[in-house]
C-alpha cells in the first residue's frame, strides 16, 4: 500500500532525510504508541517494512537549506498496520517540526494499487537505490556484483519480513542508472555528515510476481526508512 502526505513548508536543512524519517516516526506514535515501540524501539535494529521517498515543488538550493513550496512524501509499505497507524497519527495532529523547520500536513491520500505483477517489470526510482559489498563499498548498477549485492538485500528483505526465501533470484535484464552522491547526517547530533552514493534512473527486472512485489512494496537496498530505494513501475511486461 501506498500513501502520498503533501505538507507546506518554507525550506528543508539540505541533509532533510532524517527530518522526514522523524515526521513519519511522529505519526506512528500519534496513531499507536504501542506500535512505535514495538517497531522503533523493541525491534530497532531489525528492518522496517517501509520506504519512502521526497519531492519539493518549486525547488531552490543553497548551500544547506533547501527551499520550496510543498513537500510531497510517498510511503510505501506491505504492512497493512504500519499504514492503519501512519494514517491514524496523521489524522491527529498536522504540524510537524524538525529542529527549526516547520512541516504543516494539507493533504494526504491513498494512492491506486499498482497493475497486476508479471514476472518482467521496468521499475524506475522513485528515491536513490544504495547498494554495498559487505564491506560497505557502494556498487553502480553497470560495476560487477552488483546483482550479486541486489539479490542478497531481497533475500534479506524477504527473510525478516516474510520469513521465507525469494521464491527464485531476481535477474537484471536491463538497466540505466547514474550515480547520485547524497549527503545525510544519520545522527542529530552528529557534527560531520556522511556521503552515500546511490543509482537512480530505470531498473529491469525478471523475478518471480511476489518477490517483485516484494520489493515494489518495501523498497530495496540499504537505508530504506531513511527514504532510499523506493521503486515505481514504469512498466509491467505481460508473456
Amino acid at each position: 500500500m501506498r500513501i502520498q502526505f503533501e505538507f507546506n513548508i518554507e525550506k528543508l536543512p539540505l541533509s532533510y532525510r532524517l527530518g522526514t524519517l522523524s515526521v513519519l516516526k511522529e505519526m506512528i506514535h500519534t496513531g499507536s504508541s504501542k506500535f512505535y515501540d514495538y517497531l522503533f524501539i523493541k525491534n530497532k535494529t531489525k528492518m522496517k517494512p517501509f520506504t519512502h521517498a521526497s519531492y519539493v515543488q518549486n525547488l531552490k538550493l543553497s548551500e544547506d537549506e533547501i527551499f520550496g513550496e510543498k513537500l510531497i512524501l510517498t510511503v510505501s509499505s506491505s504492512s497493512y498496520e504500519f499504514i492503519m497507524h501512519l494514517m491514524n497519527g496523521s489524522h491527529r495532529k498536522t504540524n510537524y517540526q524538525y529542529k527549526n523547520f516547520k512541516l504543516t500536513l494539507t493533504q494526504k491520500r491513498l494512492l491506486p494499487k499498482p497493475p497486476k505483477f508479471s514476472p518482467i517489470i521496468t521499475f524506475k526510482t522513485g528515491s536513490p537505490v544504495l547498494i554495498e559489498t559487505k564491506d560497505k563499498k557502494p556498487l553502480l548498477g553497470n560495476e560487477k556484483g552488483f546483482e550479486k549485492e541486489f539479490n542478497y538485500y531481497a533475500e534479506l528483505l524477504s527473510n525478516e519480513l516474510y520469513n521465507r526465501n525469494l521464491f527464485e533470484s531476481l535477474k537484471i535484464i536491463n538497466i540505466a542508472t547514474k550515480k547520485v552522491v547524497i549527503k545525510e547526517h544519520l545522527h542529530q547530533d552528529q557534527g560531520r555528515p556522511i556521503y552515500l552514493t546511490a543509482n537512480h534512473g530505470l531498473i529491469q527486472l525478471q523475478g518471480h510476481p511476489e518477490d517483485l512485489k516484494l520489493i515494489y512494496e518495501n523498497g530495496i537496498g540499504r537505508r530504506r526508512s531513511l527514504g532510499l530505494g523506493l521503486l515505481n513501475i514504469e512498466e509491467v511486461t505481460y508473456q
